[in-house]
């Protein structure tokens, strides 16, 4: 199992098996397709308001230039406040933990006893995709919405695309469950630099969300598949544990750096 595999893993967690599957017929809004981003916008941010917390189990799949790892991974998150990943490789070795608090961001390379750190307001998305424009704790859950702006709206049959002026992001939301299926961000060139893909969506409360997410960077060759098999919202209590001892202190930038 290649070490630099898990830690670039750990660092895309943002499907490996089959998901769920929704038994209702979702139907389109009656005001389909005459929504304003607005009125968009409240219908996939409001419902996420409610959630405050969770822990989850997961399988995952890297995919580089280098090969394929799949890999098992548990989280544990309080929104505005902490998220900790735990990755494990196999035979129950933990190759890496990552936590990621309100001020700064530490990755914890367990097999070579390095710790990486970074200020949250670091450039570090090279090196941390999962901290995207959108807030982290979201991302891992697969619940995007667009941040306040302006937004043009275009729409299909079945689904709405908001897109920002100057063409750099466009998310692809399904209206019948207030959803975002697909996320894209681009440069200058138009080249895709990263993108989310949602489905397997399940029910929890009043929230729909995405079982399995699919995040890949093609400039780079990297797309990690991530399907959660226990998901818990709003847990009674959470446990964060975070012990890197006798370890070596290094800037995240120096991870590319590193065997």
């Amino acid at each position: 199992m290649r070490i630099q595999g898990l830690i670039v893993c750990l660092l895309l967690l943002a499907g490996c098996s089959r998901g769920p599957r929704i038994v209702e017929a979702p139907e389109l809004p009656a005001r389909f397709p005459y929504h304003t981003a607005e009125q968009i916008r409240a219908h996939l941010r409001l419902p996420l308001d409610t959630l405050l917390s969770f822990t989850a189990k997961a399988n995952v799949q890297l995919r580089s230039p280098a090969g394929i790892d799949n890999l098992s991974a548990t989280v544990t998150a309080r929104r505005s406040d902490s998220i900790l990943v735990r990755l494990h490789a196999g035979w129950g070795i933990e190759a890496a933990r990552l936590l990621i608090t309100p001020d700064s961001v530490f990755l914890h390379d367990r097999i070579h006893r390095r710790l990486y750190t970074a200020a949250r307001h670091d450039p570090i998305r090279y090196w941390l995709p999962i901290m995207t424009h959108q807030d982290p704790f979201l991302s891992l859950l697969g619940a995007f919405y667009p941040p306040a702006g302006f937004w043009q709206v275009m729409a299909d049959s079945t689904s709405y695309v908001l897109q920002d002026t100057a063409g750099s992001y466009r998310y692809r939301i399904d209206p019948t469950r207030w959803c975002v299926v697909r996320y894209e961000h681009y440069d200058a060139a138009g080249q895709v630099i990263e993108a989310f893909h949602f489905d397997a969506f399940d029910r929890f409360g009043n929230v729909f969300l995405p079982r399995r997410l699919r995040m890949a960077q093609p400039l780079q060759g990297f797309e990690v598949r991530l399907y959660y098999r226990e998901l818990t919202l709003n847990p009674p209590s959470l446990a964060f544990t975070w012990n890197p001892t006798g370890t070596q202190r290094l800037p995240l930038n120096a991870l590319s750096d590193q065997p």
